[in-house]
């Protein structure tokens, strides 16, 4: 039977994404906890791990050596790449929930936090140990300041400096900076500012609501902006340099369910930003927005007055307004959404383990799954509904590969990774 040309298309796209994405490998995490975050470095050659088990264990992306094949051929070394856990350490005394890491134009950094408290670490020269160059982290700074449980942190572009934004329970942003790079054990707070979270529900965390998540936009054609995950929307937040602090800069219509996960895609090749969100019903909606270059010019003004209208002119034209918004259909309950490095692919996780892919088609506008990769060790579903079935994406940038975490069984010490390459 015939099929239609997009239809073919489709199968066509649908069976070479299948064939790039054939190699996958299971690690171990050695965790003895649930999973609860995974982080790549800025080359997508390190890998954060974080769990309840109050430890972080960081991973390479090395040469295995492999003494079966010592006459292996130059051409077969990346084929033998693979991850290698390098360090592990305790980072907190509770459950750790969140690590990200900063860029390497700063060192080797990465940030954790586990219920109030946020730690800063600091990878130390490898020494040797037994014969073995044996790698050390050290804490660099404890911030305090949340009142409640900090449920996001997460490093700004580079080209910011060296800061550090959290979102808590409370409600309130907090942005830090090392203001000293040659003593980061000083983090001042640089601004913080509270979010409307009005009729948050009480039951959903310990801390009774406030900011869910968060995301820089890494452009560099736009000021210091990030947008803020909430249990009732999603708002975007710009720094005014006159005032040293964030304002209010658009705030997005209202979810009917709590904000999980929000990822920022930014114009990279093409006129407007994409953010993506899903929530606790499930729903994955991608915003569109779009610079409004609008401005209103007022002849009359002196000569005195000219200075302050170009200022406002140029914060009227760097202004984002709300485009479209899309709702994607989801055949399981979100946790994760992320994009690769350049906001084309769209990677979303949630529970039973599966990791789908979606890419927009630019002639249409219209979003599809291209992709479904299953992240679990077998494919045998849950039996009970006491038995949790979730995963964490994230995309790495650089060589295109997903790292899911999948957790199950009736009790949480079986945790192990399965990294999936792209192609």
């Amino acid at each position: 039977m015939f099929s239609p040309p997009e239809k073919q298309q489709d199968q066509e796209e649908q069976e070479e994404m299948a064939e790039d994405g054939g190699g996958s490998e299971v690690l171990s995490s050695r965790h003895n906890d649930y999973i609860h975050d995974v982080s790549f470095d800025c080359y997508g050659r390190r890998m954060a791990t974080c769990s309840g088990d109050r430890f972080v264990r960081i991973w390479d992306y090395v040469l295995i050596e492999n003494n079966n094949n010592n006459n292996m051929e130059d051409s077969n070394e990346e084929e033998n790449l693979g991850w290698q856990l390098s360090s592990e350490f305790q980072a907190h005394r509770g459950s750790v929930t969140k690590v990200t890491w900063c860029h390497s134009e700063y060192g080797a950094l990465v940030a954790t936090c586990s219920n109030s408290d946020v730690k800063i670490w600091e990878e130390q020269t490898p020494q040797q140990y037994q014969g073995a160059a044996k790698k050390s982290w050290t804490v660099k700074a404890h911030l305090t300041e949340a009142r409640r449980d900090v449920t996001c942190l997460e490093f700004c572009p580079r080209t910011f400096g060296l800061q550090l934004a959290t979102g808590s329970s409370d409600g309130i942003c907090r942005m830090y900076e090392a203001v000293d790079l040659m003593n980061l054990s000083q983090w001042p707070i640089k601004a913080s500012w509270s979010v409307d979270s009005s009729s948050v529900p009480s039951t959903f965390t310990s801390g009774g609501g406030g900011i869910t998540c968060l995301s820089w936009c890494t452009s560099r054609f736009e000021p210091q902006t990030l947008a803020l995950g909430t249990h009732t929307h999603v708002s975007l937040w710009r720094y005014h340099s006159p005032s040293r602090q964030y304002i209010s800069l658009l705030s997005f219509p209202k979810h009917p369910g709590a904000v999980l996960s929000v990822a920022w895609a930014p114009n990279v090749g093409r006129r407007f930003h994409w953010i993506a969100s899903c929530e606790n019903g499930g729903a994955l909606r991608v915003y569109q927005l779009k610079r409004n270059y609008s401005t209103t010019n007022d002849n009359n003004n002196d000569n005195d007055t000219m200075e302050e209208e170009d200022e406002s002119n140029k914060n009227k034209k760097n202004c984002l307004e709300l485009e479209s918004i899309k709702i994607l259909p989801s055949n399981q309950p979100l946790w994760k959404c992320q994009w690769n490095v350049t906001g084309t692919v769209l990677a979303t996780s949630g529970d039973g383990g599966i990791v789908q892919l979606w890419k927009c088609d630019t002639s249409s506008g219209q979003w599809k799954c291209v992709s479904q990769i299953n992240g679990m060790i077998n494919n045998n579903t849950p039996t009970t509904n006491n038995e949790e079935y979730n995963a964490a994406v994230m995309i790495n940038n650089n060589n295109n590969t997903i790292g899911s975490n999948s957790s199950g069984g009736s009790t949480a010490t079986m945790n192990t990774m399965t990294m999936m390459q792209l192609g």
